[in-house]
């Protein structure tokens, strides 16, 4: 029997435990917990063989079979398979003496229990694949199955703690190219398809399996086989070695760090135009988004250093996630936490020419404090019912509020200690599962300090502190320092850690290491030292909260040398303009300054997304008017400047980013057509395609003769697709906008979350505004099905590229409405909503004040 798979993940089902007849047994859609539970104390020893019949018309149905081998200790309950795949068509299941009767509802196939017994069981099961996760292009395609989107692709139990072993064969067209978790043990050749035959994996949760097939240009190097599509010879012959280098780099660290071998059968990679991620760690084929990987050499070092860390990211996952998987998806942020926080390891002593403090805070704290001051956040480690909600606890506190976090345990045990009880568990639950608690429970007994009690408020607590400080000064020499802490959101939780503030005099810098503990905290350390100039708080950047910090301070921001202190200073700057500490055109003008006097890449990164931000999205369309024309001049002669190509790169995207208008306008135009170039400002295809869209969007002109020159430039099939799909949302007659975003009513035209996004973007940038919020009310009608039909970011993605644009107070009634009209709206789809929509509150509350 031949065997056609495709995969991908959704959820199961919550249900009653109570002996029942098979009629009566109760499900609904999803994984429950119950269900999860109740599973876990009774199957053991699974294996899929899973096979799949793979076609290049990408409508084709895909014919799939499964055999299905499992033991039971118990035969309470019929079997509950997990199964909603994107069709209507019933699976048939058979046994040695052909076939039986199942039920097949509410997300699940059932297996009568007259059809089980207790030991070895077995089943044939054919059905239609599911493609809603299979990401069928023309020439290729791809399964992405987590967290819970296994299901949809094929009947399975979709949860992360029966773990199994799997058993494919993929039949695809001769000219594909095909990878999955293991090698082929073998391969039948016809005249128009080859059958791929796979070894048997090693143990693994549903979410992990994938494969990928079409058409790929590939190469192999110390066993590592690379697929991808990527047509520029320059990036290929700049990006191979440095991709196979830090692949073998990762895993050269790991295994030493965990003190534990690579554990699967290999390593290979694929690389996937318009990935919806930066990159997904399955087992033995890792998938990354093909623009994170390739790129010329001249890129900013902090383009480099993404790709370095996204590589060891991934690599880190066969460890922390793969081999130690956690028991249920609550803990999700665990395997997350400790692949960015291994992949910081692995990379930074590879870019000496990075502060490694300087990296984590720019790159760490803005993202999790984007979403920490919202009244949608979160805490580290949720509660999770049921799995079909697992997708919403995806987001900037655990990808970037836990490493900080972490940061803090490793510096209260000891670099040491920490690393040994990583060693531990990894040890410990190799091949299986394990709870956060399990690791706390490790770090403890390593410890003299209360590790549970101290997890307690910065994994299961959400929100942040917020610091204010009192000084009294004697003779021009401090006389004493009390630092207060507060939660933000008025709870009593405080955050125990250690920081750094920093005294700038004219001369130098004075730095102290201090230990926060209390509510109100005297800083001894700081006694009789001379006045300084300013205090800058955090300024390792290592704590975490809101840091008080004065106008004038603000200001002056691009005066301190200490790269740390300052983009410290920065970051500090923009959170109390956004908490109303602080005016918000007085940041503005301090980042303004930044983008005029700053020359490390790293920091002007920083500068150039929170000047957009605050242009954008905190000044009225009047202010924005008056303010333009001199902004966009000081970014042009900037631009002008002599500067790196990085620091140039971002200076750009500031200018590009406000020129919409009179001379700025031409300017940009001028670059596009290049009439002018400026020095060391060196602008790629996907650049100018870019500039181009941008031209359009702010109605150029020549908009229609900027669009069409544009379509012939591109030499990408891939890109040729994406731009097409684009440009209605670039249209300067609005109802060829309204249209497009219309047709994202049939999730079809959802498909493409990444096209989708940036078109959204587009639609409702706040100079289409005047007609698209007219739009904001399907935008929110659709919210429901966007997260039950997506990957994990795009709910949140979609939200914050439509609604989240807006500033009006209109935008602030249509989502009060929404609110008030869903009082039962899914509680992690709520936080989404409003965390996108955290500016929009906050400009409003602002105006109203």
């Amino acid at each position: 029997m031949k065997f056609n798979i495709v995969i991908a993940l959704i959820f199961c089902c919550l249900w009653s435990c109570q002996n029942k007849t098979d009629e009566q047994f109760k499900t609904d859609p999803g994984v429950s917990w119950e269900l999860a539970k109740h599973r876990k104390e009774t199957l053991s020893n699974i294996n899929y063989h899973l096979s799949f019949n793979l076609s290049e018309d990408k409508t084709a149905p895909i014919r799939s079979n499964l055999e299905l081998q499992f033991t039971l200790n118990d035969v309470d309950a019929p079997l509950v398979l997990d199964f909603s795949p994107n069709n209507a068509e019933v699976p048939k299941v058979f046994m040695v003496s052909g076939a039986i009767e199942t039920i097949y509802k509410d997300e699940h196939l059932i297996i009568p229990q007259r059809y089980l017994k207790t030991g070895e069981n077995a089943f044939k099961i054919q059905f239609q694949a599911g493609d809603q996760y299979l990401n069928r292009n023309e020439e290729y395609l791809y399964t992405l199955s987590v967290p819970d989107h296994a299901r949809a692709l094929f009947p399975c139990f979709d949860q992360p703690n029966l773990k199994a072993t799997y058993k494919l064969e993929l039949v695809a067209p001769n000219n594909w190219s095909v990878l999955s978790a293991t090698h082929p043990e073998s391969t039948i050749k016809t005249e128009a398809h080859t059958t791929y035959v796979f070894n048997t994996t090693e143990l693994m949760s549903t979410y992990l399996f994938s494969f990928v097939a079409g058409k790929f240009d590939e190469v192999s190097r110390d066993n590592h086989r690379f697929m991808y599509r990527e047509q520029d010879s320059l990036k290929i012959a700049q990006s191979l070695d440095p991709i196979y280098q830090l692949h073998k780099h990762a895993l050269s660290f790991l295994e030493d760090y965990t003190n534990y071998e690579f554990p699967f059968s290999k390593l290979d990679f694929a690389a996937i135009p318009f990935f919806p991620f930066g990159g997904m760690e399955h087992v033995g084929a890792i998938q990354y988004k093909e623009s994170s990987l390739f790129f010329e050499d001249y890129m900013p070092k902090l383009k480099h250093w993404n790709r370095a860390n996204l590589i060891s990211h991934e690599v880190a996952h066969m460890w922390f996630g793969n081999l130690v998987t956690m028991d249920w998806f609550n803990d999700v942020w665990l395997k997350e936490v400790f692949a960015n926080f291994m992949a910081a390891k692995v990379v930074n002593p590879s870019f000496p020419e990075f502060n490694f403090e300087l990296l984590n805070l720019v790159t760490k704290a803005p993202s999790a404090y984007a979403v920490d001051r919202t009244k949608g956040t979160n805490a580290i480690r949720q509660n999770l019912d049921n799995l079909n909600n697992a997708g919403s606890l995806y987001g900037g506190i655990i990808y970037n509020k836990a490493p900080i976090m972490m940061n803090q345990l490793e510096m209260l045990l000891g670099k040491e200690q920490f690393k040994l009880g990583l060693q531990e568990y990894i040890k410990t639950y190799a091949n299986s599962n394990a709870t956060w608690n399990d690791l706390v429970s490790i770090f403890d007994a390593k410890s003299s300090a209360d590790i549970k009690a101290w997890s307690d408020v910065w994994v299961n607590q959400s929100g942040r502190p917020v610091f204010t400080n009192d000084i009294v000064y004697k003779e021009d020499v401090i006389q004493s320092l009390t630092l207060h802490q507060k939660a933000e959101d008025g709870s009593a939780n405080l955050w125990p850690q250690q920081l750094e503030v920093a005294l700038i005099y004219s001369d130098s810098i004075a730095k102290r290491i201090i230990h926060v503990h209390e509510a109100s905290q005297n800083i001894r350390s700081i006694q009789g030292l001379p006045k300084p100039k300013a205090i800058v708080y955090n300024s390792n950047g290592s704590g975490y909260g809101v840091f008080p910090i004065d106008a004038n301070t603000a200001l002056n921001s691009f005066q301190i040398q200490d790269d740390v202190v300052r983009a410290s200073n920065y970051i500090n700057t923009y959170e109390n303009a956004l908490s109303g500490n602080i005016p918000v055109q007085t940041a503005l003008r301090a980042f303004l300054n930044g983008l005029e006097h700053e020359t490390n890449e790293l920091i002007i990164s920083t500068v150039s997304s929170d000047f957009g931000s605050l242009y954008w999205d905190f000044l009225s369309e009047a202010e924005r008017e008056k303010l333009q024309p001199e902004l966009s001049k000081r970014l042009w002669n900037r631009l002008n400047t002599t500067l790196t190509t990085s620091v140039k790169k971002s200076v750009y995207a500031s200018f590009s980013n406000l020129a919409y208008q009179d001379e700025s306008l031409n300017q940009l135009y001028a670059v596009w057509n290049k009439n002018v170039t400026i020095d060391s400002l060196k602008l790629n295809e996907k650049d100018f395609t870019s500039l181009a869209m941008t031209l359009a969007l702010y109605a150029h002109p020549k908009h229609d003769n900027i669009l069409n020159t544009a379509y012939t430039q591109i030499t990408s099939q891939d890109a040729k697709e994406r731009f097409q799909f684009l440009r209605p949302a670039l249209a300067i007659h609005s109802a060829e906008r309204q249209a497009l975003f219309e047709s994202f009513k049939n999730v079809e035209n959802r498909k493409n979350t990444d096209w989708v996004y940036t078109a959204n973007q587009y639609i409702h940038h706040p100079l289409h505004q005047k007609e698209a919020i007219a739009y904001l009310p399907l935008s929110l009608t659709l919210l429901e099905d966007v997260k039950n039909t997506s990957d994990l970011f795009f709910p949140l993605k979609w939200l914050s590229s439509t609604i989240g644009n807006y500033q009006s107070s209109e935008a602030q009634i249509i989502l009060d409405d929404y609110l008030s009209q869903n009082p039962h709206l899914n509680h992690q789809l709520k936080a989404k909503l409003l965390q996108a929509t955290d500016n929009l509150s906050r400009y409003r509350n602002m105006i109203k004040n």
